[in-house]
Parts: structure tokens; C-alpha cells; sequence
């Protein structure tokens, strides 16, 4: 009984920590994405990457402000990867 009691306790006092640390979400404020594409060719990786970061945008109902795209060869595929920030429309 004591342990469930310990156990009980502590599982309140984590999720006490996880929300005491949570800022509120304003409307109106910009929300930073990571988009990613992979495949053969360094042209074909650009645009699965350009267009996971469009889709993204959707689902959040945003518009794309800022990008970084960061593109490299890890074994026999390119990898890119895009560092945006989409804002609402």
C-alpha cells in the first residue's frame, strides 16, 4: 500500500513539472517545422522535401515565412532536410 501510495505521488508531482514549464499558445504566434525528403537524386530529394514542408504548412494553415535547406549523401541516397518557420495566414 505505501508503495502505490510513493508511486501515485510521484506520478502527480511529473506531470505537476510538465505543465508548470508549458508556456500557452497565442494565437497568431509562428511555429518553426523540419521537412524532409529522401531519395536517389539530389533534384528528386529537393522536391519531396519542398513538398512535405507544403503539406505541413496546410495541416497547420499557415504560410512558409523562412526556410533553410540542407541537403547530403548518406550512403547511396541524398537526404534534405528544410528548417522552416510557418506563420497563419
Amino acid at each position: 500500500m505505501r508503495y502505490e501510495t510513493i508511486l501515485a505521488a510521484a506520478a502527480v508531482a511529473i506531470v505537476a513539472v510538465g505543465f508548470s514549464f508549458a508556456e500557452p499558445v497565442r494565437a497568431g504566434t509562428c511555429q518553426p517545422v523540419k521537412a524532409k525528403g529522401v531519395a536517389k537524386d539530389l533534384k528528386t530529394a529537393t522536391l519531396y522535401a519542398q513538398a512535405d514542408l507544403k503539406q505541413t504548412a496546410k495541416s497547420m494553415k499557415g504560410k512558409v515565412t523562412q526556410t533553410t535547406a540542407k541537403c547530403g549523401r548518406l550512403m547511396s541516397d541524398f537526404h534534405c532536410t528544410i528548417d522552416a518557420v510557418v506563420c497563419p495566414k
